[in-house]
């Protein structure tokens, strides 16, 4: 038996999970009566779970696309994702996802209204990008490798699906705001679950690249409305009814408040991926797709993050507005924990960095593949760590600040990109991310004092030594005793691990959270 076809098998299993954590949910949970720690572990635990096993599911499908394309046709189907779910995606968002969970966070009665704006506005924008992105591609079209019939048709349908993108993260944003992050979690584990099994069958159906790009954004397509129908349903039935609506004073001040966030997310997008455009323009769709592969990878590292902050944004918000002094130390906590989970990630792929990829994409992929993502990985801590302090600069509504930052991250990261990809490759484009995010942090620091904030320096230290020890230690041992990759990398972060738990950090802020949760369980159960 294949491992496609063990994979196919163990997906398919998965399908009653889609039943099963809903009833089982409702008999555990009572969001009444939890305390303000246990909703934000279980608004932030919940989702990465959820997106953990997306992600599992995706890289599982990534294994058999990537063998099926092969590095060419990989790295044309990167990038019309790229430019989609990326760059148009952002700009239909215009920054509505924080602004309206901070408006909705402080002020709930005013939630259904955010919502049936923002929807309305975040569609009235994807009609305006959508041929916008066609004029810009016929601008291209002497700079860059042309498109295939099958990619430019997959572009189509990604365009297609900006709407009902635009919805479920309206949708989404009203869990995020009343607390209640369970429910898209579940629903990302329904949506993957269909997404990978409906993908692979187009992928074995489909006899040529070029049709297996369409069927792939096809399938996108279908399930981005799957996933807006079930969180549209799902908030008319737990949290309120809405629809779009037309409210032109509001329009105003969102479209004015959230151009920042907008200029933001847009800049940090760009200086976070516009490598591969210029990877394109400069060595041609297959250094892309290695490029791709070991972004597949580094992808798998962005599962946390986005989902501990975006728990911990309207907590943030709160404390901002009515408990400025305890914000701080908050901020600093959340930092010190994420700083453990990044070096861990750091150890990991780059011990293993090879055999990641052989299982990923196969020999085809390697080594260039490895070697860039050896580099990437380095990024992680401070990304992690600028991740926590957008959000906290966004609750103090200094959004500008963070504007001026990532202009000084996009300025480095283009400037360094154009002048090294054409020598170095992906190699440069690699190592230009790390810079990147050390411009960033440089840049964010005056602002960052200046509000009080703080970093937990002794986590930092602890967490980064620790990890170059285990690394070096990993290497040689490898070195002298042949040790498969494998073995020494369990070692290594084992003694990571000892090592955390030394240095006290996680005892302190981790431990009693849960501590408090085997309690709720075991008081759940016994009743």
């Amino acid at each position: 038996m294949s491992n496609t076809t063990i994979f196919i098998i163990a997906t398919v299993v998965c399908l009653p999970l889609i039943f099963i954590i809903p009833h089982w949910w409702r008999r555990w949970w009572h969001e009444d009566h939890a305390s303000h720690t246990l909703r934000f572990i279980k608004n932030s635990s919940l989702p990465i779970l959820a997106n953990l096993f997306g992600k599992v599911l995706d890289l599982g499908f990534a294994a058999i696309t990537l063998r099926a394309l092969g590095p060419t046709a990989s790295g044309a189907w990167s990038f019309v994702a790229l430019i989609t779910s990326m760059y148009l995606v952002t700009i239909v968002n215009w920054g509505l996802n924080d602004l309206a969970v901070r408006e909705a966070a402080i002020n709930p009665h005013q939630a259904a209204t955010i919502f049936g704006v923002s929807v309305s506005m975040r569609w009235l924008i994807a009609a305006v990008v959508t041929p916008l992105t066609f004029l810009g591609l016929w601008l291209l079209r002497d700079v860059m490798p042309p498109l295939s019939w099958g990619t430019q048709l997959a572009l189509m349908l990604l365009l297609i699906h900006l709407w009902p993108a635009g919805a479920a993260a309206a949708a989404s944003a009203s869990f995020q705001a009343a607390q209640r992050m369970e429910i898209p979690a579940l629903v990302v584990v329904a949506t993957s679950i269909v997404r990978t099994i409906v993908g692979i069958g187009v992928i074995w159906w489909l006899p040529d690249s070029d049709s297996r790009i369409v069927g792939m954004a096809a399938v996108a397509l279908a399930t981005t409305m799957m996933n807006a129908g079930l969180l549209w349903g799902l908030q008319q039935r737990l949290l309120f009814t809405a629809w779009p609506q037309w409210d032109a004073v509001l329009m105003r001040r969102l479209l004015l408040n959230g151009f920042p966030l907008l200029l933001n997310s847009l800049l940090l997008t760009v200086f976070f991926r516009f490598d591969a455009v210029i990877l394109r323009s400069v060595a041609g769709d297959v250094v892309l797709g290695l490029y791709d592969a070991a972004y597949k990878v580094i992808a798998m590292t962005q599962i946390i993050p986005p989902y501990v902050v975006g728990a911990l944004f309207p907590l943030l918000a709160q404390r901002a507005a009515h408990q400025r002094e305890s914000l701080a130390p908050l901020v600093a906590r959340a930092i010190g924990m994420l700083q453990w989970v990044a070096w861990f990630g750091v150890v990991i792929v780059t011990l293993m960095a090879d055999e990641l990829i052989w299982v990923l994409g196969g020999n085809a992929y390697l080594p260039g593949a490895a070697q860039a993502l050896r580099v990437l990985i380095w990024y992680l801590p401070l990304s992690y760590t600028t991740g926590v302090l957008q959000y906290a600069l966004i609750a103090i509504q200094r959004q500008k600040t963070i504007t001026f930052a990532f202009a000084i991250g996009t300025i480095v990261n283009i400037g360094c990109n154009v002048a090294l990809i054409p020598h170095y490759g992906a190699l440069a484009a690699a190592a230009v991310t790390i810079a990147t995010e050390v411009a960033l942090m440089v840049a964010v620091w005056p602002t960052i004092r200046a509000a009080g904030l703080f970093l937990p320096w002794r986590t930092l230290f602890m967490a980064s030594g620790g990890a170059v020890v285990v690394i070096g230690a990993g290497y040689l041992v490898r070195g002298w005793l042949q040790m498969p990759s494998l073995y020494v990398t369990i070692g290594a972060v084992f003694v990571l691990l000892i090592f955390a738990f030394k240095s006290g950090t996680l005892d302190t802020a981790l431990l009693g959270q849960v501590q408090s949760i085997r309690e709720r369980i075991q008081t759940r159960f016994t009743r």
